[in-house]
């Protein structure tokens, strides 16, 4: 059994990645996809967005959170439904929340970003998937006061590494999971770094993806390296519930092979 407080120890070693699977598939769990939106209306993932906000600037300069209706959820790049194609994909009966703050061209302000997250974590979502980064020091304060607070009120944020240059903040904070990609052929498979700021690797290369107007393609990097690791925390969360940033480390660990 798994025994869930700030001295979790994993006592039975049937709580493997097989039997995981075979008793979870992330019922009850909601996950928000920090992105560019997920299409509803993709036929991977019809039904499966409860709720859906989008983050837009108001035209007073203010940054504002508007929730639609989940079944309206939609992508303007494709990128954020790989994502969540993939966290479904793993946990077939999680609950998405799509938070979209990136645009056409997949980009976003810091500001957006902060905002986004900051809506996600005052909806007491418990799993947050954020497969980007800001290389912007100043936006740091902000970003790092918001992971705190994710971590102190028990949400779980999976983020994923640059891909090129520095790591990236949110992924650099000790509050966080943070991913890089490897070449796994194996969607299950985990990497724990024990010695890097970037503790876990998951499968990132050649990623069958969800893209828009229904189709599928392949992808590669740590954007989707991140979801492989939020599917399995879904699955976790599915079976206990009530466990957080620091127990779940400790049963990725168990998963993964070390490097």
């Amino acid at each position: 059994m798994v025994t869930a407080g700030t001295e979790l120890r994993i006592i039975n070693p049937a709580l493997t990645i097989d039997w995981l699977t075979a008793n979870s598939t992330g019922k009850g769990v909601q996950v928000a996809v920090i992105d560019s939106g997920i299409d509803a209306s993709h036929p991977a993932l019809r039904g499966k967005v409860k709720r859906a906000c989008v983050v837009h600037d108001n035209g007073e300069g203010r940054i504002v959170c508007e929730e639609i209706p989940g079944e309206e959820s939609y992508d303007s790049f494709g990128h954020g439904s790989g994502v969540a194609g993939i966290i479904s994909d793993i946990a077939r009966d999680v609950e998405l929340v799509s938070v979209k703050m990136l645009g056409e061209n997949n980009t976003g302000s810091g500001a957006a970003l902060i905002a986004g997250l900051r809506w996600a974590l005052d909806q007491k979502i418990k799993l947050i998937n954020m497969s980007l980064a800001t290389s912007k020091k100043k936006f740091v304060p902000d970003l790092m006061e918001l992971c705190d607070q994710a971590y102190v009120q028990d949400a779980i944020l999976v983020v994923s590494k640059r891909n090129f240059g520095d790591l990236g903040y949110p992924a650099m904070f000790s509050s966080v999971i943070s991913v890089d990609a490897e070449a796994f052929e194996n969607k299950f498979g985990i990497t724990h770094y024990p010695k890097s700021m970037i503790e876990y690797g998951a499968r990132g290369e050649n990623v069958e993806v969800v893209q828009l107007n229904g189709s599928y393609g392949l992808s590669s990097g740590t954007s989707f390296a991140a979801p492989h690791v939020t599917g399995i925390v879904a699955l976790l969360l599915g079976i206990f519930p009530e466990i957080g940033t620091y127990q779940v480390k400790s049963i990725l660990d168990s998963f993964a092979g070390c490097r």
